[in-house]
């Protein structure tokens, strides 16, 4: 069935011309309908014409509780001309150096640390990622300082490996 399109002025607010199509209207009637209801898809064809409407539904966002929010971030190491390694960031972050606040540093400049050794955190949106040696090391220099924000790629120490 063919509609005839009508077109008519209506006043807006902003003092411009708007032409009032029935297939709008019903548009907006379809979206109205679909805001009240639970459907996530509703696909209409009239004709040539076929319009797919698509929302995603709100979910309850449950808190989980993990028995250890530290997780473990891919360590990122790269060697300078030196011929030293330096530890970079896994993702963009807030660095602190010791577990908690009221708690010494993971590490020290001079310190020699094992594979697996946490040299300090990367907090996202409050998980907190430790920062392990990818080998066994010595700390010769920590690049960033606690409570940093941390890009992509930064750099965060420079070690030997032992």
């Amino acid at each position: 069935m063919k509609q005839k399109k009508q077109s008519e002025k209506v006043d807006s607010p902003a003092d411009t011309e708007v032409t009032s199509d029935p297939l709008l209207e019903r548009l907006e009637d379809l979206i109205a309908i679909a805001e009240k209801s639970d459907l996530a898809t509703v696909r209409i064809r009239d004709g040539e014409v076929e319009i797919e409407l698509s929302r995603t539904t709100s979910q309850s966002v449950v808190p989980s509780t993990l028995p250890n929010p530290n997780i473990t971030a891919p360590t990122l190491v790269t060697e300078n001309e030196a011929g030293d390694d330096i530890i970079r960031s896994p993702m963009p972050a807030r660095f602190y150096r010791s577990p908690a606040p009221d708690e010494p540093p993971f590490i020290e400049v001079g310190d020699t640390v094992t594979a697996g050794a946490s040299l300090g955190t990367l907090e996202v949106m409050k998980t907190y990622n430790d920062v392990e040696a990818p080998f066994n090391c010595e700390i010769l220099e920590i690049l960033v300082e606690d409570g940093d924000a941390v890009e992509y790629n930064q750099p965060l120490f420079r070690v030997r490996q032992t």
